[in-house]
């Protein structure tokens, strides 16, 4: 069996594709192609290869490089042996795809400057360059202070984790394919705490707070896990103008912009992006509190909802405003994602897990609140992850906060 195990191990690690970058110690491709749903692929191509009657396409995939990681990834499918599979998929969703424009564009976008680095005159600067530029926000600030307490060294290879979808999370404990560097703690807690003998209290409670001081209510010794509400094309959404939406907030208070950034620098060969239907996974995010000097260790699941307000700003472009049908669907799909990649992660049983949740999507990207109390309402009281009864009870409690009041989400809990 150990013989067994470290072919397997063998395996996982060819499947990286590297590259070298100035200032970047390592840099790797890992896509679990064996676990990529056709949906994931043609997601993928629609932002490696964006049609051209798409008027806002440049501004939406160059911005923060977006096309030239998705390219990049697109590459290292390309270089897997054993690809038949999503080859078809990519043939089904791109007929007749010349790999020599994929190659030739990923290429061309190595040597263009990121256009919103170009837009802060930082192109001199390289890598993090949104480290090194002035910058007179009272949050960057803090933020850069925090970091370079704990983090001038950025966050470890185990600590950063992609999850493209929930079918990767599900099939965590296969000996078939997984990631060794970001995965091996993952798969043992499941395979120590199986999630079917998992039995907590599973208490969901409606909080008024901000995100920055409810890490602090949760009491001490137990583990915190933070759903931050994302940019899913640029890393902290727009940190650097000090915007004041509930991912920056969580940024400012805490280490957690360096580890977008060596999301970006480390494992997206210097673009940004977060997969339609899955979430990034950043494990020790450190918060601070500023009155008191408390410091609070948590995890945080970087997710996206759609953008449905019509002024573009997210990645993907979502489904028509009147196919509800599709936006729930999908909608649906990151939600399975983002509590799979909780439970994945719980420290032992999760019966010491406080999992934060909130109305993503709600504010700027005007996704209907009551949706998204029904969605997850849905996922979190039906089984996943191999549950036999209602996921929830994975956790020792549930916890949704916002500033705003709770009155559709406990209508929605209540009336269900």
């Amino acid at each position: 069996m150990s013989l067994l195990i470290a072919l397997i191990l063998l395996f996982s690690l060819s499947l990286y594709v590297e590259f070298t970058q100035d200032e970047v110690s390592y840099t790797s491709a890992y896509v679990p192609i064996n676990y990529l749903h056709k949906s994931d692929i043609c997601s993928i191509l629609s932002i490696a290869l964006p049609l051209k009657n798409d008027s806002n396409f440049k501004i939406r995939v160059d911005t923060h490089h977006s096309r030239r990681t998705m390219l990049y990834f697109l590459l290292a499918i390309k270089s897997k042996s054993n690809n038949t599979r999503v080859l078809h998929f990519i043939d089904e969703c791109y007929p007749n795809l010349n790999w020599s424009i994929v190659e030739n564009n990923y290429h061309h976008l190595k040597n263009v400057v990121e256009l919103y680095q170009a837009k802060y005159h930082a192109e001199k600067l390289g890598n993090y360059w949104e480290l090194k530029i002035a910058n007179h926000f009272s949050g960057p600030i803090h933020s850069r202070k925090y970091i370079n307490r704990y983090r001038s060294k950025g966050f470890q290879p185990d600590e950063l984790k992609i999850y493209w979808n929930y079918n990767q999370i599900y099939l965590l404990q296969s000996y078939f394919e997984y990631n060794p560097i970001t995965d091996t703690d993952a798969r043992n807690a499941l395979s120590k705490s199986p999630v079917h003998k998992r039995k907590h209290s599973g208490k969901i409670q409606f909080i008024i707070s901000g995100i920055q001081h409810a890490v602090f209510k949760v009491p001490k010794n137990k583990q915190v896990i933070v759903l931050d509400f994302a940019d899913e094309r640029m890393p902290g959404g727009y940190f650097l103008e000090n915007a004041m939406t509930q991912e920056e907030v969580i940024l400012y208070n805490s280490d957690g912009y360096q580890a977008l950034l060596d999301l970006k620098y480390k494992m997206m060969d210097g673009g940004y992006m977060l997969p339609e239907y899955g979430v990034a996974y950043i494990k020790r995010v450190r918060f601070f509190q500023k009155q008191s000097n408390n410091e609070r260790l948590t995890d945080l699941i970087v997710a996206a909802c759609y953008d449905l307000s019509g002024q573009g700003e997210g990645l993907y472009i979502p489904p028509l405003s009147n196919d509800m049908q599709q936006i729930r669907s999908r909608t649906l799909q990151k939600f399975q994602a983002i509590i799979a990649s909780a439970v994945a992660n719980t420290e032992g049983d999760g019966g010491d897990t406080y999992l934060l949740l909130g109305p993503i999507g709600t504010g700027a990207f005007k996704n209907d609140k009551k949706m998204i109390a029904e969605l997850f309402f849905q996922v979190l009281n039906n089984p996943l992850m191999n549950s036999y009864q209602s996921i929830r009870y994975a956790f020792d409690q549930i916890w949704f906060v916002s500033t705003d009041n709770h009155q559709i989400f406990e209508e929605v809990f209540k009336n269900h």
